[in-house]
């Protein structure tokens, strides 16, 4: 009796699996990085009430929360200029600087995490809606061509989408037990 057929099933599985691993990895090479996320909410509080939440890095953690981790922040308390940075074991080092700033409209910031390897942009930008604010929160990023980060660029609407969510609820909450 021949060894080949006891070797032939668990050879074709094998192959089959080294192929279809190494067109995942392809697919992902191939597939852009890039990611953009878009949420927004309706506060029940004027932009001046709600601009002072956002255009200062400090009170970020209050709304926005990135967990236990210990923060210094450098530059100006607030706009432009104003700088949020960290070195975390877990989570690694990152900078959260705010760009530009229009009282009471606008914010945009851009965060580098890993020195600068991962880079997201920002914006916050407040309209008047009747007595209250909408606030539009946007953020792209581009995570390059690494062929897993390829696939989770894919799921970034729904995993930051959802911290987003969660973050513009807060920041609800917060302006409206400061009024």
């Amino acid at each position: 009796m021949s060894a080949a057929p006891l070797f032939s099933f668990p050879l074709k599985v094998l192959t089959a699996a080294t192929s279809l691993l190494g067109l995942g990895l392809l697919v992902g090479f191939v597939m852009s990085g890039r990611w953009e996320v878009e949420r927004s909410a309706s506060l029940a509080a004027p932009p001046a009430a709600v601009f002072p939440w956002v255009d200062d890095p400090r009170r970020w953690d209050e709304w926005a929360p990135l967990g236990d981790i210990q923060a210094t922040f450098s530059g100006p308390a607030r706009g432009a200029g104003a700088v949020r940075s960290w070195d975390d074991p877990e989570v690694g080092d990152g900078v959260f600087t705010i760009v530009s700033a229009v009282p009471d409209q606008k914010v945009a910031y851009r965060v580098e995490v890993q020195e600068g390897k991962m880079i997201t942009e920002g914006t916050l930008s407040l309209s008047a809606e009747g007595s209250g604010t909408r606030v539009t929160w946007r953020e792209r990023g581009d995570f390059g061509h690494n062929p897993l980060l390829g696939y989770i660029a894919r799921t970034m609407d729904r995993t930051q989408g959802a911290q987003m969510e969660g973050a513009l609820k807060r920041l609800s909450e917060k302006v409206a037990a400061s009024r």
